[in-house]
């Protein structure tokens, strides 16, 4: 009996000595923190600032005279007058046409109109001595008119088949060969003057109503960056049937943009509005929407809350808020990946706040 009482005895002593040392070491646990520590992040403030709304599109620059010069006439090129790239005057000589058979006219009408005029005249000296009745005179004066016509449609002719400059500019490379034929109608050569460059484009009907002639409009880069500066000078008075859409010009200042060229444009409205700009680096962009994070005071010191907001326009490295912030709010700026709502931070001292 006394051996069950000693080995009872040791069996407590053991388990409570095993309890005792359990319960110290969770109490102990108990009394420790195993939160994560704050995050270091940089944090900027909402800004309220003034700026101009305005309206993205693209469109085209164009020259404010250009034109793909046709052959009025079918014929042989016998003369090529200038290289691709060539500055040229207006009624400058391009091309000729081969034009021998019309030289050769040209002679045959010419002596007909000076037999014609020799004839003339004479009767005319006749019928002075009423010699001759006033029906041959007129006969021979119609004879002579109509020797004077052919001679002006073989110079017409002749015309055709020199091929001038309408205007001043720069002539493109050569679409045909000395010795090609061409047709009535064949395109030759594109002729352009880009000394007044234009830009073109179109805007639905929900924004063509807020642009009007007189706004100004600044063609960027894809980063938006300027490069040139316009003013709206045309306007169409309908919509496009096809598009539903309404087409603009408007003519550039000095740049050096080519015909041709695709450009991103921003008209510039008119309306000018106070709104609250954070930096974009502070907006995380996700399928779901787009979101910052807030810095709100915890109990525990400051925390990271994410809140879904609305952006708007893009300048400057900002980013326009239209709603899910108030001004004044404290956003994260650098750091967003490291964070999720409701995670303790710590504002890095380099943040401009």
């Amino acid at each position: 009996m006394r051996a069950y009482l000693i080995s009872a005895s040791l069996l407590i002593a053991i388990f409570g000595s095993i309890g005792t040392y359990l319960y110290s070491k969770f109490s102990a646990l108990a009394t420790m923190d195993f939160s994560p520590p704050p995050v270091t992040v940089n944090a900027d403030v909402t800004h309220a600032e003034t700026i101009q709304r305005t309206i993205l599109t693209v469109g085209t620059v164009i020259a404010e005279q250009e034109s793909v010069l046709k052959a009025e006439v079918g014929g042989r090129v016998s003369e090529l007058l200038f290289q691709g790239g060539q500055a040229v005057v207006s009624d400058q000589i391009l091309m000729r046409l081969d034009d021998s058979i019309e030289q050769a006219e040209l002679s045959r009408f010419r002596a007909e109109q000076v037999l014609a005029e020799t004839l003339l005249k004479r009767d005319q000296a006749l019928a002075k001595e009423k010699a001759i009745s006033q029906t041959q005179l007129d006969t021979r004066a119609a004879q002579y008119e109509a020797a004077s016509a052919q001679v002006e449609e073989t110079l017409a002719r002749i015309r055709q088949k020199n091929i001038l400059a309408p205007f001043a500019g720069s002539v493109g490379v050569p679409m045909v060969n000395v010795g090609d034929y061409v047709s009535a109608g064949s395109a030759l050569v594109n002729i352009t003057s880009a000394q007044n460059l234009e830009v073109e484009f179109s805007l639905p009907a929900t924004q063509a109503r807020d642009v009007e002639i007189g706004l100004g409009v600044r063609i960027e880069t894809a980063e938006k960056l300027p490069i040139a500066q316009g003013t709206i000078t045309e306007a169409d008075p309908r919509l496009d049937p096809i598009d539903r859409t309404r087409r603009f010009r408007a003519r550039l200042e000095e740049t050096n943009l080519f015909p041709g060229e695709f450009v991103r444009i921003a008209v510039l409205l008119q309306e000018q509005t106070e709104v609250i700009t954070i930096p974009e680096t502070a907006v995380t962009y996700a399928l779901r929407g787009d979101a910052v994070y807030v810095v709100e005071q915890g109990d525990n010191g400051p925390l990271a809350t994410m809140r879904m907001i609305t952006t708007g326009e893009r300048f400057d490295q900002r980013v326009e808020i239209r709603s899910g912030l108030q001004l004044g709010e404290t956003i994260v700026t650098a750091g967003q990946h490291k964070l999720y709502s409701g995670a303790p931070v710590t504002i890095s001292e380099d943040s401009p706040l």
